[in-house]
């Protein structure tokens, strides 16, 4: 992923974006979406006709006039940079490994569940897809020999989850219904997880010690068990930092709300509850809460951060303009 969050970065510069206007109530979301669709590569951008949709009134035409449409440069890209790897043999396999990790199974043993596979027949088609740079492993932040697998290149997922399941009806040129009847598709699987990677990755590489508690070692997500709920909580991002001596101490944990509607206290309350099920030999000092919102924060949840030391609240306004 080449889109550095706190500059608006290689999207916005290389598309002729702005910074998004923070008073707006769409600031940011416009380059977002697009890098979520194809990606940071600068090359896109002459294969999308030189330039990226006029406005945010403009961006469903684009995106069915230049992702979904059979004749433009983009709509088979997604799957030729699986079939035209020479390192490939046997490209149906890889790219079943592929749409399985797109659609949401991010675990080896859902992987290998989504496609009737024993887990064991796997390895090679992991390591496969790694090689290339089409996916990336991440290690669970408190299981040990547990990790998670999301798809690197997000045309790739996009080709995946739409183009390849929708190719007759888009070849018949119904791609703004395709596109249109997805938007859940979108919302869930692309725009979600990736906003929450990009949560992830303005922690490591963009924030400050302030806003973390220190100094990140590595970003990572988890799952937590809960004897209250009997289940498993999912957490986007835990914080850790390695010191000179000693283990990985947490300093900060977070969630992630790539949605439409603005992050209240319920998910303040609900990372509150994770971080007293946080295993008590990993934690030194209060892990700070982080969260992270696309569609900005309701205000009783402001006014309770800005009274509290251990809340940061974190909109795309601010990951594109850094700290």
């Amino acid at each position: 992923m080449s889109w550095s969050p706190a500059s608006a970065g290689p999207p916005a510069l290389t598309w002729g974006f702005r910074r998004p206007d923070p008073l707006h109530h769409l600031a940011g979301r416009h380059p977002f979406r697009l890098h979520a669709l194809v990606g940071g590569t600068p090359a896109y951008k002459e294969m999308c006709g030189g330039a990226g949709p006029d406005g945010v009134a403009d961006f469903d035409r684009w995106v069915a006039r230049r992702l979904l449409n059979p004749a433009s440069a983009m709509f088979r890209e997604g799957g030729l940079l699986l079939r035209e790897e020479p390192s490939i043999s046997d490209p149906t396999s890889y790219a079943a490994v592929l749409a399985a990790v797109s659609a949401g199974h991010h675990r080896r043993s859902e992987i290998a569940g989504a496609l009737g596979r024993p887990s064991s027949a796997l390895a090679h088609l992991l390591s496969g897809l790694q090689g290339i740079g089409l996916l990336e492993q991440a290690e669970d932040a408190i299981r040990d020999k547990r990790s998670v697998f999301r798809v690197a290149e997000p045309v790739v997922r996009l080709h995946q989850l739409l183009i390849q399941r929708h190719e007759p009806e888009l070849v018949v040129g119904r791609a703004d219904r395709v596109w249109e009847e997805n938007a859940d598709t979108v919302a869930g699987k692309i725009y979600g997880p990736h906003f929450e990677e990009l949560a992830r990755q303005w922690c490591f590489e963009h924030a400050e010690p302030e806003s973390l508690g220190g100094r990140p070692s590595w970003v990572r997500p988890t799952e937590i068990a809960c004897r209250e709920h009997r289940r498993g909580h999912e957490l986007d991002l835990v914080v850790a930092e390695s010191p000179a001596f000693g283990t990985d101490r947490i300093i900060a944990i977070g969630e992630a709300k790539g949605t439409l509607t603005p992050v209240g206290l319920p998910q303040l309350e609900r990372l509150e509850h994770l971080r007293g099920l946080l295993p008590s030999a990993r934690v030194g000092a209060l892990p700070k809460l982080l969260l992270f919102a696309r569609s900005g924060f309701t205000d009783d949840l402001r006014r309770e951060a800005e009274r509290r030391s251990d809340v940061e609240l974190v909109d795309l306004h601010r990951m594109y303009r850094g700290e």
